[in-house]
């Protein structure tokens, strides 16, 4: 049997992050991951001269904590911003390309001519979009999906053209089943200290750069993609405490700790166990120990996703791809729920004299898409695209990446019922929960909340 202060299941970047931290502090650690690979959903490949992104393809700056683990694992000199030069996102509405209006912060308008400008809403709309200047502060009541919380600000043309396509579709969910407190927080605390998500937003600092500088980026990837984030933190571990392609299988108490089953038979000892697989899937392993818990976690939704890349001579694409990309309403009634501009967004992806798409397909809106085969996705793809982009030909490259179950579905009440599973791992001392799906769904909030409960395992070895 191993033997390891803490054992964790799990080596997404929620995992290696928790490993990371262990291993800063000395303590003895095993990383199990079930698959035979490390890095989760991060996935980073090369193809023909581009370089395609599976996964995420950036690193939200506004939250430091994603940023701060590059730069302490050496990585800050890899850091690239995204494109400063074409920073357009394109909302489709009738067939045409609408760029959000400039100064627009997800939803919510900052500045009053290009928002009155924009082709994208009807005057009534934009009428309506005023409104939201007389909407006082809200004391914090409980929790309401994205559709709800927008259409009491904006109206409805919000929720079908920012809401559906821009807010739930980072999440490839349902408008009206994710939580705002969950997803947005930030759009919640506006609310309960201005009311007016626009006056929130014009008393909220700005990052100002210093003189000559260029404007700060609200995104960053790395240079080589960020794969290698993942490798950065696999080679600071010690290979003899990873292991690959070893699902856990059980969990049971043992003495003052735990003893962690594999599926190759091989057993792990550990005083504390960090728990940062997805809940679902992790749940009937758990089910033994914390079974009220594991019942709730097995209840948090998953959709299912795929990534379609396509690489294509610029002379075979008619429109300019200024921009980072566009988002497509479901109104519109096509299956790519949006395109990344990829060659656009960040420098390096594409060859010269190419560039690179990233279609997403899913998510609740469209659960059966990975029914279809490599071949079919991409045609669906080039077909709904190719009249909006001006695509011509076939493409040079394809890379199909499929995400079966991917992406947790933090609805209406989720962190509530994480504080509910929280509770109930009080009978389990030394048991930990982090990872997508409970309190994360980014790069840094993962980063974050896989550090605290590192922290809580090394506190709780230490008897604090």
């Amino acid at each position: 049997m191993r033997q390891a202060a803490v054992a964790i299941v799990g080596g997404g970047i929620a995992g290696l992050t928790a490993a990371h931290n262990l291993a800063q502090r000395g303590i003895p650690f095993t990383l199990i991951e079930a698959g035979p690979r490390f890095g989760g959903v991060i996935r980073t490949e090369r193809k023909d001269g581009f370089l395609l992104e599976g996964g995420p393809d950036s690193i939200l700056a506004q939250k430091p904590e994603g940023i701060a683990l590059c730069r302490e694992l050496g990585l800050g000199d890899r850091l690239v911003p995204t494109n400063p030069s074409h920073r357009a996102v394109f909302v489709l509405h009738r067939r045409r390309l609408h760029p959000l209006p400039e100064g627009m912060m997800l939803a919510v308008p900052t500045r009053i001519l290009p928002f009155l400008r924009s082709g994208l809403f009807s005057w009534p709309g934009k009428l309506r979009f005023g409104l939201d200047l007389l909407i006082p502060p809200r004391p914090r009541n409980g929790d309401e999906s994205i559709g709800t919380f927008l259409r009491r600000h904006f109206g409805e043309e919000a929720v079908g053209r920012l809401g559906e396509p821009l807010l739930a579709g980072i999440h490839a969910g349902d408008p009206e089943r994710l939580s705002i407190r969950a997803t947005f927080p930030r759009f919640a605390e506006m609310e309960a200290r201005y009311g007016s998500l626009v006056r929130g937003s014009w008393a909220a600092p700005r990052p100002v750069a210093p003189p000559g500088a260029p404007a700060p980026s609200a995104f960053y990837s790395l240079a080589g993609g960020l794969g290698d984030l993942v490798d950065a933190l696999v080679k600071r571990l010690p290979a003899d405490r990873l292991l690959k392609d070893a699902p856990l299988v059980s969990l049971a108490r043992s003495g003052d700790g735990y003893t962690l089953g594999l599926a190759g038979g091989e057993t792990v000892g550990a005083r504390a166990v960090i728990v940062a697989a997805p809940g679902p899937r992790i749940a009937p392993v758990l089910e033994p120990v914390v079974p009220q818990a594991a019942q709730t976690l097995r209840a948090v939704p998953f959709a299912s996703s795929a990534t379609v890349l396509l690489g294509y001579r610029r002379a075979d694409v008619a429109h300019p791809l200024d921009g980072y990309g566009m988002v497509v309403p479901q109104s519109e009634g096509l299956r790519t729920s949006a395109c990344s501009f990829f060659s656009t967004k960040f420098p390096g992806r594409a060859p010269e004299g190419h560039v690179l798409l990233r279609g997403f397909l899913g998510g609740t809106r469209d659960p059966g898409v990975l029914a279809l085969s490599d071949d079919e996705l991409v045609e669906l793809v080039r077909t709904e695209m190719g009249p909006v982009l001006g695509l011509r030909g076939a493409p040079v490259m394809t890379r199909v990446f499929r995400w079966p179950e991917g992406t947790p579905q933090l609805e209406v009440g989720h962190l509530d019922r994480i504080a509910e599973v929280e509770r109930g791992l009080l009978a389990a001392p030394g048991l930990f929960l982090t990872g997508a799906g409970v309190r994360s769904t980014g790069i840094p909030d993962s980063v974050a909340d896989a550090t605290r409960a590192a922290s809580a395992a090394a506190a709780f070895l230490e008897g604090r």
